[in-house]
């Protein structure tokens, strides 16, 4: 092969790597999770709570902040970390580990781990992206009393973890949707292979008031979330907290000092000139809105405040903020 196929071949790779991507993410969704079923078993929660560790925003100042994600997930009888941020500079103790030992959270206290999927801001940085790897900061932290779940591809060479392909049982009333797969426009094979990007959420069943939702970054699509989870459990759909990926007049992540929007251009399943449009974010409301949820919170890692504020007023008093330090309850006890 000539030096100038060899180039032309270079020039091509990243478009023929996200057509590629899409196809098989098409055939994913059609031949595997079209086809799911509920995991047996999975029984209820009477309570649930949401406490980000990680985000964009905080409660309060003292609490650290960056364009990634980390929630704390409790139920009545299970502690769940999902995600682990970002740590972009390295850091240790890491931005995750600091606002831990502020809110009075400890390893000792969490029970299971899931990672929702395999990019920088949600498994502590960019070098374990690349090793298909996650921490939680940038030196060892003991993981192995915690069961662990990752997407496919990622492994860790500490600790036994499962990966997961299908929706699976977590812990009592909780379950991984199993991942979606999304196609993604990259620059070099730094993702699960040739652009495809796998991504798991989780949906906990609250007595008496149906499922929520709690999503990393949204890559499946919201419409193919909420088809996926209505398919599982044909229950209502209270509640849906966490990332939807929609960046549409800026991002939170940039790159070479600022001029590049990272999130804007790139992770959308779209090419990177054909960023999310306004009306795309909308259309997506009204496809929530026709679920009645009673509960929203948009992370505002992967979105803009924009989005998030056409959110508040689709919502209204249903919209919760999402901010680090700040819990999001909910209980079958409660009348809302």
């Amino acid at each position: 092969m000539s030096l100038k196929s060899i180039a032309k071949l270079s020039l091509a790779w990243p478009f023929i790597s996200f057509y590629w991507a899409r196809q098989k993410a098409e055939q994913h969704w059609v031949n595997k999770c079209k086809k799911w079923n509920l995991p047996p078993d999975v029984g209820q929660v009477a309570r649930l709570s949401i406490l980000p560790l990680i985000d964009w925003y905080a409660a309060r100042d003292g609490l650290a902040t960056e364009p990634g994600v980390s929630y704390l997930v409790k139920t009545d009888s299970s502690t769940i970390l999902f995600d682990l941020g970002y740590n972009k500079l390295k850091e240790h103790p890491s931005p995750l580990l600091r606002n831990m030992g502020s809110l009075g959270v400890g390893f000792e206290d969490i029970d299971t781990i899931v990672i929702s999927h395999p990019h920088a801001d949600h498994i502590g940085g960019d070098i374990n992206q690349l090793k298909r790897t996650f921490s939680p900061s940038s030196r060892p932290v003991d993981l192995s009393r915690q069961a662990i779940f990752l997407p496919p591809g990622m492994s860790h060479p500490d600790y036994n973890t499962m990966q997961v392909v299908r929706p699976i049982k977590i812990a009592k009333g909780v379950i991984s949707t199993g991942p979606i797969y999304s196609a993604q426009f990259i620059l070099g094979n730094t993702l699960f292979p040739m652009g495809i990007t796998p991504e798991q959420a989780l949906v906990v069943d609250v007595k008496s008031k149906g499922v929520v939702i709690i999503v990393g970054c949204g890559h499946q699509g919201l419409p193919r979330i909420l088809e996926l989870v209505d398919q599982l459990f044909k229950k209502p759909i209270y509640g849906i907290i966490g990332g939807l990926h929609f960046p549409v007049t800026g991002s939170r992540m940039t790159a070479l000092d600022g001029k590049l929007q990272v999130q804007r251009h790139f992770g959308t399943g779209k090419l990177p000139w054909r960023p999310i449009t306004k009306q795309e974010v909308l259309s997506n409301i009204s496809a929530l809105k026709s679920y009645n949820p009673s509960i929203v919170s948009l992370s505002a890692h992967d979105s803009c405040d924009w989005s998030i504020d056409a959110f508040k007023d689709a919502f209204g008093p249903g919209y919760r903020d999402l901010k680090v330090g700040q819990e999001i309850k909910i209980s079958s006890r409660s009348k809302k």
